[in-house]
């Protein structure tokens, strides 16, 4: 009788393990649900273009959406010499900050913003497959609009749901880049880092 009991339970057993297995498959192969941009971040940010011979940027990036600011951090170049700048996006009054640091000595410009940081809209992206950046197993999305020429590619991390990488490129202006994402934080920021300080903003000159 043991022995026949036995026997069940290795079935029962087997049985159990294959009905995991499918599930487990199943479950994997099924088209993840839509990605969503995230509303408020703090991220490090290398963009390369490709249609140039501009080097790399590297930058940390915050936004905030109730806020409605970006914010970038990082070096650059002014009157030939590398310079600490940090750029503040104010999208309710449309205006920009440059804020420029050098040892002893800040300057600060404004202007309309004339620059466009990637915010996408991710409803109608279509689901490719998996991937691999640094090692990180990801998500593939793109999404192409062949009336003007553009193709938009999304990457975001499988575990955290959080974007890794956007490449985007348009025949007609033959332009082609891609921003991939380091240390991705998705938290709201200390609401004065959205903020050029009064005294340094009252010296701000327009350009």
């Amino acid at each position: 009788v043991s022995t026949q009991s036995t026997g069940i339970n290795k079935m029962q057993a087997s049985t159990i393990i294959i009905f995991l297995s499918v599930l487990v498959l199943g479950v994997l192969s099924q088209t993840p649900t839509k990605p969503v941009w995230p509303r408020y971040f703090s991220a490090s940010v290398a963009q390369h273009h490709y249609n140039n011979r501009e080097p790399p940027r590297f930058f940390r990036w915050f936004y905030d959406s109730e806020k409605n600011k970006d914010r970038l951090d990082g070096i650059t170049e002014v009157f030939g010499e590398r310079t600490w700048a940090q750029v503040i996006f104010d999208h309710t009054i449309q205006r920009e900050y440059v804020v420029l640091y050098q040892p002893s000595t800040v300057s600060c410009y404004y202007r309309n913003i004339n620059t466009t940081l990637p915010k996408p809209n991710l409803a109608n992206v279509e689901y490719i497959g998996t991937a691999l950046i640094d090692d990180l197993p990801v998500y593939h999305w793109i999404e192409t609009d062949r009336t003007r020429g553009i193709t938009f590619q999304y990457f975001e991390t499988i575990r955290y749901r959080e974007p890794k990488r956007i490449d985007l490129s348009s025949d007609r202006e033959d332009r082609s880049e891609t921003w991939l994402f380091y240390e991705f934080n998705v938290c709201s920021q200390d609401p004065e880092l959205y903020d050029v300080p009064a005294f340094i903003r009252a010296t701000c000159t327009s350009f």
